[in-house]
């Protein structure tokens, strides 16, 4: 991780500008996700990763330590009950099965 950070991040301003933005951004995105509840498996899991990258710069500290665990539980699907997954996976599971390509592609019809 230190050899990524001094060859690709470090010695461009432009790269290390894109990289706090970004970081930023996926970390408001990722919380809005998984307090409204949509999209909790795919935020739960780039949180995880956020969490990793953090933890190989940085150090797993007991402050950080249970972040790991809530990922992980939050991964397992914790939006389907009281979150907007509930009323939205139906949905988009509906409009993908009309695409032609996905529609050929299923071997059972539900």
């Amino acid at each position: 991780m230190n050899w990524f950070v001094d060859k690709f991040i470090l010695p461009y301003d432009s790269v290390q500008l894109f990289m706090q933005i970004f970081i930023v951004a996926a970390e408001i995105l990722i919380g809005l996700a998984l307090i409204g509840g949509l999209f909790t498996t795919p935020a739960a899991a780039f949180s995880l990763v956020l969490q990793i990258m953090f933890v190989c710069t940085t150090g797993l500290y007991l402050g950080t330590f249970w972040m790991v665990f809530a990922g992980i539980a939050v991964l397992i699907g914790a939006g389907r009950t009281l979150g907007l997954d509930y009323y939205f996976m139906p949905f988009l599971k509906a409009q993908w099965k009309k695409l032609p390509f996905v529609r050929k592609l299923y071997i059972y019809n539900d």
